[in-house]
């Protein structure tokens, strides 16, 4: 599973990218483990009282998970997984 990340998520995962061998079965699942490893600014980040923060857009394969199953949206070991902070402009 191919997770990247992009602006200053990526300052807070400290990487533009990671590869991980095996599939965890929701987003919600994935998020919590990339939070353990990245640390409690990346989960204040992504998460905002336990459910998905408004401030970031994520990507599975290409679709926005607020349009799938949100957190309980399911993964694949080959998915791609892009996560967004939440952008404006004019």
């Amino acid at each position: 599973m191919l997770i990247q990340y992009f602006a200053d998520i990526r300052l807070l995962a400290n990487c533009s990218e990671q590869q991980l061998s095996t599939a965890r079965p929701t987003l919600h699942s994935l998020l919590t483990e990339l939070a353990g490893q990245h640390g409690a600014a990346f989960q204040k980040r992504v998460f905002d009282e336990g459910k998905l923060s408004k401030t970031v857009v994520i990507m599975v394969n290409g679709q926005n998970v607020r349009h799938l199953a949100g957190l309980e949206t399911a993964l694949k070991p080959d998915d791609a997984v892009l996560i967004f902070p939440m952008v404006a402009g004019g």
